[in-house]
């Protein structure tokens, strides 16, 4: 993640329309799935510039590990003290291990989602929950993975692989920001067929659209509680060590 873009999305992260629906839906899946109790251990793995962390330590004894410096300086800015700069594998409260572990929008960034998947589940208790969320569908790249130096899309069938190739036994596996997949397909047609680009950058758009982005993305909470939505922007995946 180059300065310009971490900056920005330190900035923004707690009012952009993905940000903010995106963080109640993993909050609903954490509470209706899983039901932590009051003060679990939970690490957040590439927490970036640690929005999500900081929701996470309002309840939970939360950590956070990711490989940029300034991302982890940053969290720090937010009181975060429990961030760490380094990856997985490196991380240094030994001994530990975790109710659960998030991995969101983190697995595309490595050649290695295998290994990575792997080291997440060694660092869970019996029993303890990995909650991951990836962008879907591989024929969507687009400047946005440039920009963020993604590897890859997934699909539905791909993500499940990779889980149970890292020893886990899924729970939940569904695609999400499905509401809005018609239109951002629209768009991503037509910007190819104009032969244009939109900026890859994040920006929050004017109050009433962004307010009612948050607010029709995040509907789907209610919708991932009870039925598997068939496609999507993204993927969502609760999985599980066992016992």
């Amino acid at each position: 993640m180059d300065e310009v873009f971490c900056r920005t999305v330190y900035e923004i992260e707690k009012t952009h329309w993905w940000c903010v629906a995106r963080l109640r839906i993993v909050e609903d899946v954490i509470d209706r799935w899983i039901e932590l109790p009051a003060g679990a251990r939970v690490l957040d793995v590439g927490c970036g510039t640690g929005a999500v962390l900081e929701a996470l330590s309002s309840r939970f004894e939360a950590y956070g590990t990711d490989t940029s410096p300034l991302a982890i300086d940053l969290c720090r800015q937010r009181g975060l003290t429990n961030a760490f700069c380094g990856t997985l594998e490196a991380f240094p409260r030994h001994g530990l291990t975790f109710d659960l572990v998030t991995l969101l929008d983190v697995v595309e960034h490595l050649d290695d989602d295998l290994g990575l998947l792997r080291q997440a589940q060694r660092s869970l208790r019996a029993g303890g929950w990995a909650l991951v969320t990836v962008p879907a569908y591989q024929f969507l790249w687009g400047p946005h993975d440039v920009v963020n130096h993604h590897k890859r899309r997934y699909t539905r069938a791909g993500l499940r692989r990779v889980l149970r190739a890292a020893g886990f036994e899924l729970r939940m596996l569904s695609y999400f920001n499905t509401i809005l997949f018609p239109a951002a397909l629209v768009a991503w047609v037509g910007e190819r067929l104009a032969g244009v680009r939109a900026d890859p950058r994040p920006h929050v758009p004017p109050p009433p659209l962004n307010n009612m982005l948050t607010t029709v993305f995040a509907m789907e909470k209610y919708l991932l509680r009870g039925i598997t939505l068939p496609y999507g922007l993204s993927l969502i995946a609760l999985a599980r060590r066992p016992l």
